[in-house]
């Protein structure tokens, strides 16, 4: 595993080298971001430059394959402007998940709100109850396990923006989110940390239910006070 400010400390200078003043931004992202870093884990990169084509995509790819593990880095790398002007709700996660280590990223994007927030919330649950019904009734068994591994994981942030829109506070991790939920909320991070664990003692079948509940939950209640 790369420690995270090592890394982002030399990749700066190659970007700014290869760049100059088109590097409008850099931040990271992710399990590194979080502190949850496993062998597994990618490199979730922030990349903002006055604007991409693909030739810069191709310098891009370069500078990070170049650097220790590169293979494992990925994330988002686009236009200044691209960025001001994506859908707001999917914004929202995307600025509390990314830790500023070039520029502030605020400066780059339009205005969120918390109806922006409860509309990510939404859509993610719906997105989820589509994944969750066509893998329950087309996938075989052998790609169940990593079907409900991404979902789990797509939960957690999910389950992000509701505890906001309830407390008022972005967790800043999986861990730290656990604390402050019970019931079912709690089993699904624990499902997202532990996957194997949790299928050694619940089948399949329960790990479906128990998501498709949750999600649906979110598409039939409130807004947690947030007006349409």
């Amino acid at each position: 595993m790369i420690n995270a400010e090592t890394w982002m400390a030399d990749l700066l200078p190659r970007l700014q080298h290869a760049f100059g003043a088109r590097l409008r931004y850099l931040g990271l992202q992710g399990s590194y971001r979080r502190g949850e870093v496993t062998e597994a884990s990618d490199i979730d990169v922030v990349v903002l430059l006055d604007a991409v084509a693909l030739d810069d995509l191709d310098v891009y790819r370069a500078i990070v394959r170049a650097m220790p593990e590169g293979q494992k880095a990925c994330g988002f790398i686009g236009g200044a402007g691209d960025i001001f002007h994506w859908p707001r709700h999917e914004l929202f996660a995307f600025q509390k998940d990314t830790e500023d280590w070039f520029g502030k990223l605020e400066n780059f994007l339009p205005v969120i709100t918390d109806k922006d927030a409860a509309d990510s919330a939404k859509i993610g649950a719906a997105g989820l109850v589509h994944l969750l019904t066509h893998t329950y009734l087309y996938a075989d068994a052998a790609a169940r396990p990593l079907v409900l591994k991404d979902a789990y994981k797509a939960a957690f942030f999910v389950m992000l923006v509701r505890r906001y829109l309830a407390s008022g506070v972005f967790c800043r991790s999986k861990k730290e989110l656990l604390t402050s939920l019970e019931g079912s909320e709690r089993d699904i991070i624990a499902v997202g940390l532990d996957l194997p664990l949790w299928l050694a003692a619940h089948t399949e079948r329960q790990c479906y239910d128990m998501l498709l509940r949750w999600c649906k939950d979110i598409l039939y209640g409130s807004n947690l006070g947030v007006s349409d």
